[in-house]
């Protein structure tokens, strides 16, 4: 998990006057919801926004400069219309490539999700683990770095799912069982294949298919994400920020995304995940 920066001025007044922080994520579409999801469950009169970067999508295919650039823009976007108290960047890709970027920018703290190997190393008796996530994270030298320090007797087996986030994104909120099954069973027979027996969720879309995944691959192999990790971390900063008082009254759990979606898909998820659509935030 990623070290946040101190709190910002209006971290504080947000605490002083009782108001529960305002706590806003950024994905490059809905991959980030299941982890919202997790927090609001946990925290539900608190204030959510979140930003699915449809105008940007998809992140894991883009250079490090492009993304960087883009997502700053999107956070300089998300300060100026929310005067957000924390960020969650809820994508793998982002994360590892311009969080540190991000950090240096805004005076904001930040949160942000790497692949769960650290984990699925801990529990593996195999020794072999998969790792399905985009083309940019497969390869990327911060993944490389990550095995390297915390899975290091591990054999590490990596497949780059890009297909699966444009099936997330635009295709499941109307797919069929089936049709979920066999998106994800060219990895699933892969990483059979392979001998794992532990398998990281590397991308955030990729958690909408977790139970495709699980269902497929069987009981001696786990699929691993971040969700519990990540959702407990960011539930710690909420707590600090609000001085560790509760907040009262309704929660507000509102999603955006950066232009207009080819089919009614945010509804579809904004009523799956109990949260409220409000439609195209104008981002430069």
């Amino acid at each position: 998990m990623m070290p946040a920066m101190p709190l910002t001025n209006s971290s504080a007044d947000s605490a002083a006057v009782g108001k529960p922080p305002v706590l806003a994520v950024l994905d490059s579409g809905a991959g980030g919801l299941p982890y919202l999801s997790w927090i609001h469950r946990h925290r539900p009169q608190g204030r959510y926004i979140y930003l699915a970067d449809s105008k940007g999508f998809p992140y894991g295919s883009k250079s490090e400069e492009e993304l960087i650039e883009l997502v700053r823009r999107r956070i300089g976007c998300i300060q100026s219309e929310f005067d957000p108290d924390m960020v969650l960047i809820a994508c793998n890709t982002a994360s590892v490539v311009a969080l540190a970027a991000l950090r240096e920018k805004f005076p904001l703290p930040f949160v942000g999700v790497v692949p769960a190997v650290k984990p699925a190393a801990l529990k593996s008796k195999a020794r072999r683990i998969g790792l399905i996530a985009t083309s940019e994270t497969v390869v990327s030298s911060y993944t490389d770095k990550l095995i390297a320090d915390f899975a290091s007797d591990c054999s590490v087996v990596r497949y780059a799912g890009q297909g699966l986030v444009e099936f997330v994104e635009h295709r499941i909120t109307g797919s069929t069982l089936q049709q979920r099954l066999d998106a994800v069973t060219p990895a699933c027979s892969f990483f059979r294949d392979a001998g794992v027996d532990q398998l990281v969720l590397g991308c955030t879309h990729f958690i909408h298919l977790k139970d495709e995944f699980q269902e497929l691959l069987g009981p001696d192999i786990e699929v691993v994400d971040s969700v519990e990790g990540v959702g407990r971390e960011v539930l710690r900063r909420l707590e600090e920020l609000s001085a560790g008082n509760r907040p009262e009254g309704e929660g507000d759990f509102r999603i955006y995304t950066t232009s207009m979606p080819e089919n009614g898909s945010y509804t579809d998820f904004a009523h799956f995940y109990g949260a409220s659509f409000e439609g195209v935030l104008s981002c430069p």
